[in-house]
């Protein structure tokens, strides 16, 4: 049964002891080059039964408010356009018996199949997404907003996957940096993990995209996937005032006489 109250977390300085030790050595945290080759992820599994991140939720961030709008766990988004920014949480839970340390990090694929790779933190060419910040409300400037932080903490309160058995533990949420801050699990406990991506104009229409999170390049134990798909490109509309143009020949060859006259010498 999950306790409606949060327990302080080291994220500091993880108890090295505790933490599982993956099948193969995880990746560093780099990302994507910037001629648009993913970095790929290692893709080991760690020991049966701890950490598994089982389940996922979605959240669009809408405009002009750019609130968050949060879709029913587990479902996927099926119409998604460049430059639109998502938040995908998923949930950690350690049924083991001993403390556990995760480096969250988040990565992706086409879908389906195929190598996942780090989503950058900035925009890199030919990757199609990248980790983005939220604007929020500015206090005393009118109503206007600015940029948030690059992480805050998520409440007991504001978990969204559900209830698991055991101890429910503050989650975070990532705005900027991946791999996220480390989360150490007690026995028996649970939290929810989030990042907000945006799409760049390297996403490619009609395409489906499987998100992950990882413990620093190595699988977890039941991960879960997200999936992000674009729908068709979108018509180009034309603002007020705006008129479409008509066909018009291409120019003339200056260097050739018109039609009635000679060249001169």
């Amino acid at each position: 049964m999950a306790l409606a109250a949060s327990i302080p977390m080291d994220i500091t300085t993880p108890t090295a002891t505790a933490t599982e030790t993956p099948s193969a050595t995880p990746t560093t945290a780099s990302t994507a080059s910037p001629t648009g080759t993913p970095s790929p992820s290692t893709g080991a599994v760690t020991a049966p039964g701890p950490a598994p991140a089982n389940h996922h939720v979605l959240a669009r961030i809408e405009r002009p408010r750019l609130l968050a709008n949060y879709l029913p766990v587990d479902e996927l988004v099926a119409d998604a356009e460049q430059f639109q920014s998502f938040r995908v949480r998923f949930r950690l839970h350690n049924a083991g018996t001993l403390p556990i340390t995760v480096a969250p990090r988040l990565e992706f694929r086409i879908e389906p199949g195929g190598s996942f790779a780090v989503v950058p933190e900035q925009a890199e060419l030919g990757i199609p997404f990248h980790l983005n910040g939220e604007w929020v409300p500015s206090v005393g400037l009118g109503g206007d907003t600015m940029q948030g932080p690059l992480g805050e903490d998520i409440a007991v309160g504001d978990l969204r996957i559900g209830k698991e058995g055991g101890l429910a533990l503050v989650g975070h949420r990532s705005m900027g940096v991946n791999p996220d801050r480390p989360v150490t699990l007690p026995s028996d406990s649970y939290t929810e993990e989030e990042f907000t991506v945006t799409l760049s104009i390297d996403a490619k229409y009609l395409t489906g995209y499987e998100l992950r999170i990882t413990n620093g390049g190595a699988s977890l134990t039941g991960t879960d996937v997200a999936v992000i798909r674009l729908g068709a490109v979108p018509p180009t509309l034309l603002s007020p005032g705006q008129h479409q143009g008509l066909p018009v020949p291409g120019p003339m060859d200056s260097s050739k006489p018109t039609s009635g006259t000679s060249a001169v010498e």
